[in-house]
């Protein structure tokens, strides 16, 4: 098992409001200059907060960039390490931008999950006649507009809210709103990087919004809340397939 090498690291201070990148790019430095070598043990995150100067926040959000472009390997329990095989295929790895961009919007899907996946059960306990035919309204938008990406992204994005909004809880309704718009700022990278406007997950997404539509109406909670984490779970699917490395 790698240990932590015993010489002290030496890192130079840099400016909070680039921390996390200024951060990433010097330990990246290091890597493909040698001074940290594959399967090396990284300080603890303090150490590292300690040593560069910044906040824990910053270190992890470096890490997490880090781990997203293939640099680090993040063992629970154990500690985060240089990847193997960081220079065997250091060519191919995501530029920063995209690293950043996938961590943020895996956290936000995270998010997403846990609210919607809950609003759609509620929707099956709560949910009326008039709620279920909005529903049906919107997916059936959905399809019939699929081959239009911005009327597409606004149908899904009515096809949340509505579930929220058949939910009966007011407060969910506002969180699904904001969890929704801002992943609304994604679409450039949802359709570029990771295809999501592809046909087939076009495809993949009406049809799953519509199984959600279907459960709630049978006023089934446990396959509502099911159904909508295969319908949210298309982005994270995407998403370790091209950027996030799973440890």
């Amino acid at each position: 098992m790698p240990t932590l090498s015993a010489s002290p690291m030496k890192f130079d201070a840099i400016r909070l409001p680039s921390a996390p990148e200024a951060l990433a790019e010097q330990i990246v430095e290091r890597i493909r200059s040698g001074k940290l070598t594959p399967g090396t043990c990284l300080p603890s995150q303090r150490e590292l907060a300690r040593a560069f100067q910044v906040g824990l926040g910053s270190v992890r959000e470096a890490i997490k960039i880090l781990n997203v472009m293939g640099y680090l390997e993040v063992i629970r329990g154990k500690g985060t390490f240089i990847a193997k095989d960081v220079l065997d295929s250091a060519k191919g790895l995501s530029p920063f931008d995209k690293a950043m961009e996938a961590v943020s919007l895996a956290e936000l899907m995270r998010a997403r999950e846990v609210v919607e996946c809950g609003a759609a059960r509620l929707a099956a306990a709560h949910a009326d006649a008039e709620n279920i035919e909005r529903l049906k309204a919107v997916t059936s938008r959905m399809r019939r507009d699929s081959g239009d990406l911005d009327a597409y992204y606004q149908n899904d994005f009515a096809f949340h809210l509505s579930v929220a909004a058949a939910s009966n809880n007011p407060a969910i309704c506002e969180i699904v709103k904001l969890l929704v718009d801002k992943s609304h700022h994604h679409i450039g990278f949802m359709n570029e990087s990771l295809g999501i406007s592809m046909p087939v997950n076009v495809q993949r997404c009406v049809d799953t919004a519509q199984t959600v539509v279907s459960c709630i109406e049978q006023g089934d909670g446990e396959r509502s809340s099911e159904a909508m984490r295969e319908h949210l779970n298309i982005v994270g699917m995407e998403l370790e397939r091209g950027f996030l490395r799973q440890t």
